[in-house]
């Protein structure tokens, strides 16, 4: 997906298994660093898995039994949003899948909240509702191969009565950008690539600067899924350098007046911004956290000189997603 916004500066600087207490546990850091090599699960790991089973344990339990007591018990909502992100990914999210493509979706739930808190009921029903969304989401991919590489859950607001939760998807697919670094691409604007040949309209530099970085992202081995899922927004003026010999950020960026000519960045551009948003990545990279994916996007804000000349500031944007990587013991299940 990508994301693709006009925008002025001025808005811009902007679980029953023996009466486990597992609501009280909050979003941590494993610690864990995510290697090729890395294939045998960790006494961390598994004590977490543990965890994350008996929580699906007793969501499983109170669905068949809406009766049972124990679902008026209450959760914080912190604890709910992290178990039930942590139990979508372990059950069907699949960190070691290679993906050439990366397709994000979201939705959006409201969660009753009872005194600041979410009854145990109310989770059993909001992690039923997020498992249907991302199956959703799967039944709308039209690949070869498809697979839920990471389910972000994140609060977006609440009030004394409900709370409402962003659902967020990222499936990995097979791709179409294509492999290599061969052509010069138009900046930005989804002007395809710059030869004139025409190929390629609908996407642009910023989206194979982006793919060339993410193929780059190692994938371990074996059974893995994602915990502590978050990111990091960050624009040009954000990374300024002085050993760029293209421009004066990490990041793409062209100021024009007057007459408008779209930039063509050549391959050894592309690859100079491609190994830029690597090295950006690893700037941001929270402690313990590996990245999962580079998304860049091309925008522009235009207007009028006091002179009374058009305009137009170009730029790319850039969001990484992390999370912390957890070995599994078993594969995940099928939406």
């Amino acid at each position: 997906m990508k994301w693709k916004n006009i925008f002025t500066y001025f808005g811009l600087a902007t679980l029953i298994t023996t009466s486990l207490i597992i609501y009280s546990c909050q979003k941590e850091n494993s610690g864990i660093d995510k290697s090729v090599n890395q294939t045998e699960q960790s006494l961390k790991d598994s004590q977490l898995e543990k965890r994350i089973i008996a929580f699906r344990d007793k969501i499983d339990l109170i669905r068949e039994n809406p009766t049972l007591k124990s679902g008026s018990d209450p959760m914080d909502v912190d604890s709910a949003i992290w178990y039930i992100e942590a139990t979508s990914n372990l059950t069907y999210g699949d960190a070691s899948f290679k993906t050439e493509e990366f397709i994000v979706d979201s939705a959006f739930i409201e969660v009753s909240v009872t005194n600041g808190q979410i009854l145990w009921a109310d989770v059993q029903a909001a992690y039923d509702q997020v498992i249907d969304i991302l199956s959703e989401h799967n039944a709308n991919i039209i690949a070869n191969q498809k697979q839920l590489v990471v389910a972000d859950i994140s609060l977006k607001k609440s009030n004394d009565n409900s709370a409402t939760f962003e659902v967020t998807s990222g499936f990995g697919t097979d791709g179409t950008t294509g492999f290599g670094n061969d052509y010069p691409w138009y900046w930005g604007w989804e002007l395809g690539r710059c030869d004139g040949s025409g190929l390629s309209v609908g996407k642009d530099a910023a989206d194979k600067i982006a793919y060339l970085a993410n193929m780059l992202i190692p994938v371990p081995s074996g059974n893995s899924y994602y915990t502590d899922v978050s990111y990091e927004w960050i624009s040009y003026w954000d990374v300024p350098t002085n050993n760029n010999p293209y421009g004066d950020y990490l990041l793409f960026h062209d100021y024009q007046e007057v007459t408008l000519n779209h930039a063509c960045l050549s391959t050894n551009e592309i690859t100079y911004y491609k190994n830029a948003l690597i090295t950006i990545g690893n700037m941001y990279k929270p402690t313990g956290k590996s990245t999962i994916r580079y998304f860049l996007w091309d925008d522009t804000a235009f207007g009028i000189t006091p002179n009374w000349d058009d305009y137009w500031d170009m730029a790319h944007f850039a969001k990484v997603k992390y999370a912390i990587w957890h070995i599994s013991n078993d594969p995940p299940s099928e939406l």
